[in-house]
C-alpha cells in the first residue's frame, strides 16, 4: 500500500510534466510548420520578439530574486535602528548589458536601452524639476515596480531627486 501511494503524486506530477511537453510539442510543431510561409523580414521580427521575451523574463526573474533579497534583509535593516533610506546608485554590469539601481532599500535592474532614456531626460529637460516630474512619469508609466517597490509617491520624492542626481554624475549625454 505505501508504494501505492508513493507513486501516485509522482504519477500526477509526470502526467502534469507530460501534458506540458505534448502542448510545448505541439507549439514547436506549429511554428517549425509556419516558418515556411514567413518572409526574411517576418523572420528578423520574430526572432526579434524572442529576444525580448528571454530578456523580459531574465529581468522579471532577477528582479523577482532581488524582492527576496530585500524581504530577507528588511529585518536587519530594522536591526540596525530604522537607518534612513540608502543612497541612490547605479552599478553596472560587467557586460554593460544590465543596471542595478538602489533606491533607497530597493534594488532593481534595468536594460541599457531604460539607462540611456532616463539620462537623456536628466539632459534634455527645460528645468531640474521638469526632469524630475518627467522622470517620475517614465517610471510610473514603463517600470512601475520600482515606484512601487521603493514607495515613490510622486516626483517631489527625494529619491526621485536622487536619481536624477545619480544618473547626471555617472553619465554624460552624447552629442549625435
Amino acid at each position: 500500500m505505501g508504494k501505492q501511494k508513493e507513486k501516485k503524486p509522482a504519477g500526477k506530477a509526470a502526467k502534469s510534466r507530460d501534458r506540458k511537453s505534448e502542448k510545448r510539442a505541439m507549439l514547436e510543431e506549429e511554428l517549425r510548420e509556419a516558418i515556411g510561409q514567413i518572409d526574411e523580414a517576418g523572420l528578423a521580427f520574430l526572432l526579434n520578439q524572442a529576444h525580448v521575451l528571454i530578456h523580459n523574463a531574465q529581468v522579471q526573474r532577477i528582479n523577482r530574486d532581488l524582492s527576496e533579497l530585500d524581504r530577507k534583509n528588511q529585518s536587519a535593516r530594522k536591526a540596525l535602528g530604522g537607518v534612513a533610506a540608502a543612497p541612490v546608485g547605479i552599478e553596472e554590469s560587467e557586460d554593460r548589458k544590465a543596471f542595478f539601481l538602489s533606491l533607497g532599500g530597493t534594488r532593481k535592474v534595468l536594460a541599457i536601452d531604460e539607462v540611456k532614456r532616463l539620462v537623456h531626460i536628466c539632459y534634455a529637460a527645460e528645468s531640474k524639476s521638469a526632469a524630475l516630474r518627467q522622470l517620475y512619469t517614465v517610471l510610473s508609466r514603463e517600470r512601475g515596480d520600482i515606484l512601487a517597490d521603493a514607495k515613490i509617491g510622486g516626483p517631489s520624492n527625494p529619491l526621485i531627486a536622487g536619481l536624477f542626481h545619480a544618473l547626471r554624475e555617472k553619465y554624460r549625454l552624447q552629442d549625435r
